[in-house]
């Protein structure tokens, strides 16, 4: 029978991380612990054989495992998927391709209206011209498209309209149609549709689009014409969508329609999905866990029927609950089922798309918006075919795609920013920012909110006062010279002391204060902070010297401690005798050194405090 297990300990190196570092340890291992069992250390030797390939496998195992966690930083990363990964999970996606960009001026022709020298445009016809205009190069056949609504309806001074007499009158030379213009931003981009079919639903389901290198995702609808909206996370369960301002789509704000074109409301939508980029440079969409059909109070108890006896109601108090069944409602967006997705999106871009000034002309697929109640149909078709178009400057911007270490700046540049608005000079610049469509920003402020101010500091008073014990509410001798020492002049202006009669009056009462830190006198049970040296390592002793020189500073320019000496009873004591604040730094004195005085305290500070002997310390018999 073998005999019992024992643990052998062996001193094995952990050091190694190459190919001939694992060959020699190895070798010396050996050596050292088999020196009897196998001493051919020959190149050829089988023995050597299986060392070199257990160098080996140590020497790749020891390559990945650096490699995997050197890939796991973005600032050392050098592979594209790993890149791609780590940006995205920091909320930035990479860019596969960039859009050129330029402004496009749009025209159109309106009949005019009215006799005499009230002519003017007939804005009855005024044309209000869908985004995603498509426009065309000349020379190169790029697509440009139109990313706002243009409203020749609505001018304003950061989305002015300039019109121009077009026509006029053979007969008496008044104006018979007027030229519309207004400008709007253009980029580039081939524009492409692809559908994809959905069976039962399934959760965060996914899918990839078949071309690459795109730029941006339009729209998706589903076979039931739903809208499906792009968000940054799936949790983000609600999103922004604008609407004209008119009595049909708010009747309280239609007023503004001259001021304000269009109106932003927050809309909740459970159809959302997000774009991810793969390493291939295509584009995923994905999409929520949400596989259920009915409401959510019907899933995930409602607060307001929990505990409810009502026919039909939820009665959960005595249960838990799962988090996972927040997979199975909206929470995360809906799954798509039995449905066919269309997705429009544009891809391309590049350096090609940059195309020269007055090249934008070939206007392809317009969509218009006009309410032609009460109007010529001629002249709306009219106004219809007169839209024009064309660049005053050349379009720029277009390029390839991020480099891998232009991706990984641009991660943690947008990871510390985050969107936020942080100081005053961001909210400013988020209002002017406001697209003019929505309203004009003639000058904008910020102030600090006073209410806001204020209760912040009622709420450090109140913090303060807890911590503050609860002052007397008479005054006392002591208190009285702290206040007038509180009120003493500056430096340099002569004041006359206090006289004694004024302490014999009546007690003061005054509301109580919050003591200033600076000024608070130690109490008697205060812990030293150094090594007993007369007064001079107390508390109380600073205080003292603090009076005295302050009472005393400016007696000594004039001659006030010689009258000192005159008036005051104990005028041997270094002139202080016959002044308020000597008196108080004498009490004080008295107070801090009484222990130290039977212990020797005073004579050491008279060797080793620096005014000791200075008429403006404290009395020369205490130190």
């Amino acid at each position: 029978m073998p005999g019992p297990r024992r643990d052998v300990k062996r001193d094995v190196k952990y050091l190694n991380k190459d190919f001939s570092g694992f060959r020699n340890d190895l070798i010396d291992y050996a050596k050292t612990y088999f020196p009897n069992s196998y001493n051919d250390f020959n190149e050829t030797s089988p023995g050597m054989m299986f060392i070199e390939m257990a160098s080996y496998v140590g020497d790749v195992l020891s390559y990945y495992i650096d490699n995997q966690f050197k890939e796991s930083l973005l600032a050392f990363a050098e592979e594209k998927r790993t890149v791609y990964e780590i940006a995205q999970s920091l909320g930035y996606t990479p860019t596969l391709a960039s859009p050129s960009t330029t402004d496009i001026d749009l025209f159109q022709t309106v009949p005019s209206t009215g006799t005499g020298d009230s002519v003017k445009p007939d804005m009855d016809y005024a044309l209000t011209i869908s985004a995603g205009v498509e426009i065309k190069s000349t020379t190169t056949g790029k697509t440009f498209r139109t990313l706002e609504d243009v409203n020749f309806k609505f001018s304003s001074s950061l989305d002015p309209m300039t019109v121009d007499i077009y026509e006029t009158s053979t007969t008496d030379n008044t104006p018979t149609k007027y030229l519309l213009k207004k400008s709007t931003e253009v980029v580039s981009g081939e524009i492409k549709e692809e559908s994809h079919t959905f069976g039962s639903a399934v959760q965060y389901d996914k899918i990839v689009l078949a071309t690459p290198n795109i730029v941006e995702v339009i729209s998706v609808t589903d076979s039931d014409n739903n809208t499906w909206y792009e968000v940054s996370t799936l949790a983000q369960d609600t999103i922004f969508d604008e609407m004209e301002t008119n009595s049909s789509n708010d009747p309280d704000l239609a007023q503004f329609s001259g001021e304000a074109a269009y109106l932003l409301k927050l809309r909740k939508t459970p159809r959302r999905f997000v774009t991810f980029v793969r390493s291939d440079d295509r584009m995923e969409l994905r999409f929520g866990a949400g596989v259920s059909d009915n409401p959510d109070e019907e899933i995930v108890p409602n607060p307001d029927s929990v505990g409810s006896s009502l026919p039909g109601g939820t009665n959960k108090l005595d249960s838990y609950f799962d988090p996972s069944n927040f997979l199975k409602t909206r929470t995360y967006g809906l799954a798509p089922g039995n449905t066919t997705l269309t997705v429009k999106y544009s891809y391309g871009a590049g350096v090609e798309d940059n195309v020269p000034q007055g090249d934008i002309s070939n206007l392809s697929s317009v969509s218009y918006v006009i309410d032609d109640t009460g109007l010529s149909a001629g002249q709306v078709q009219t106004a219809k075919d007169s839209v024009a178009a064309t660049n005053p400057e050349p379009a720029t911007g277009g390029r390839g795609a991020e480099s891998i270490k232009e991706v990984k700046d641009n991660a943690l540049a947008y990871f510390q920013a985050q969107g936020r608005a942080v100081t005053k000079e961001d909210y400013i610049t988020r209002a002017y920012a406001l697209p003019p469509r929505y309203g004009n920003i003639a000058k904008a402020y910020i102030v600090q909110d006073e209410q806001l101010q204020l209760s912040s500091i009622k709420g450090e008073v109140t913090d303060a006062a807890a911590l503050v014990e609860e002052e007397p509410s008479v005054m006392t001798p002591e208190d009285k010279i702290i206040n007038v020492q509180e009120k003493a002049p500056t430096k340099g202006v002569a004041r006359k002391p206090p006289k004694p009669e004024q302490f014999k009056k009546s007690p003061v009462i005054r509301r109580p204060r919050l003591p200033n830190p600076n000024r608070l006198r130690p109490s008697a049970d205060s812990p030293s902070t150094g090594p007993p040296r007369g007064i001079g390592g107390t508390s109380r002793g600073r205080a003292a010297r603090s009076l005295v020189k302050k009472a005393t500073s400016a007696q000594r320019k004039r001659g006030g401690v010689r009258r000192s000496k005159r008036r005051g009873r104990r005028s041997s004591r270094g002139g202080i005798g016959g002044t308020s604040r000597g008196r108080a730094a004498r009490s004080l004195v008295k107070k801090a050194t009484s222990a130290q005085r039977k212990r020797g305290g005073v004579r050491r500070s008279k060797r080793r405090g620096r005014r000791s002997s200075r008429g403006g310390g404290p009395p020369r018999n205490l130190g």
